[in-house]
């Protein structure tokens, strides 16, 4: 663990020196002028993009998980009214955290096991943050940007991210009485699947119903949620230009086992873009 802080804190260490290397130059010859990270600065919701690229490339979250690694938060907001905290986001709640700033780095104290997380803001970059975490086994690192969205919190915001990765562009159904096409919206909204007219994916918590076996989708019509809501599973083909969803069966209800994969309900090929 030693040598995880050690390489963590060079690693802080170089990432600074790199921002103030003489060879960084303005225009005029003289040195880009740095502004620090500050409450003010970073205000607004902060997410995960490195996670939702990884979702993008697999078709799938649970393979951005495996594959790659589950980022510390999925999403990190700063308001300048609370200026010594930072609020964190997971699949299934959020936390408050005391912060710390020097310079262009944000100490997110006690984040782990009472080890600190560093978050290291690029203000004459782009304006993004590389997330250091240095709490477990290994040194990971993440990359967040500031989210456009407008969302009213800081999970929102990185789920219309995450839902844009995973199924951006126009659908066509597939087989026997198909017609017209399918539209997932970042914000949620399916357009051209009735009865649905909602949807959300799982990024953690309760809802991967069908535990490592298959990505989950809930349906629903925002008409009457509770009675029209459904698990389905998603999958992508090897090249994400097929989507399919599949009917969720309960192995065991009597004990709330998994669900397990059935029959194909939904077959959907991602229309070229011209």
């Amino acid at each position: 663990m030693n040598k995880v802080i050690l390489f963590a804190n060079l690693l802080i260490f170089s990432m600074l020196a790199c921002k103030q290397d003489p060879k960084n130059v303005g225009p005029n010859g003289g040195a880009e002028q740095n502004q620090q990270a500050n409450p003010i600065m970073l205000a607004g919701h902060w997410i995960a993009m490195d996670f939702c690229a990884f979702a993008n490339q697999y078709g799938s979250v649970l393979q951005a998980m495996n594959n790659s690694h589950l980022p510390y938060a999925y999403a990190i907001s700063f308001n300048p009214s609370k200026p010594d905290s930072a609020l964190c986001f997971n699949a299934t709640k959020s936390w408050m955290l005391p912060i710390r700033y020097k310079a262009d780095t944000v100490e997110l104290l006690g984040a782990n096991q009472g080890k600190s997380i560093f978050l290291i803001y690029h203000s004459n970059m782009d304006k993004d943050i590389n997330m250091i975490d240095p709490t477990g086994d290994r040194v990971r690192m993440d990359r967040f940007i500031k989210s456009k969205a407008g969302t009213a919190d800081g999970y929102s915001a990185f789920t219309t991210a995450l839902n844009h990765n995973l199924f951006s562009g126009v659908f066509k159904p597939l087989g026997k009485g198909a017609s017209g096409d399918v539209q997932f919206t970042p914000g949620g909204f399916l357009q051209g699947l009735k009865p649905y007219d909602r949807y959300e994916v799982c990024t953690g918590g309760d809802c991967f119903v069908a535990g490592q076996d298959i990505d989950v989708i809930t349906l629903y019509n925002s008409k009457d949620k509770d009675k029209s809501t459904k698990y389905f599973g998603y999958r992508y083909s090897a090249q994400n230009d097929t989507l399919t969803f599949f009917n969720l069966a309960n192995g065991n209800p009597a004990e709330k086992g998994p669900y397990k994969v059935a029959a194909s309900a939904f077959k959907f090929s991602r229309k070229k873009s011209e």
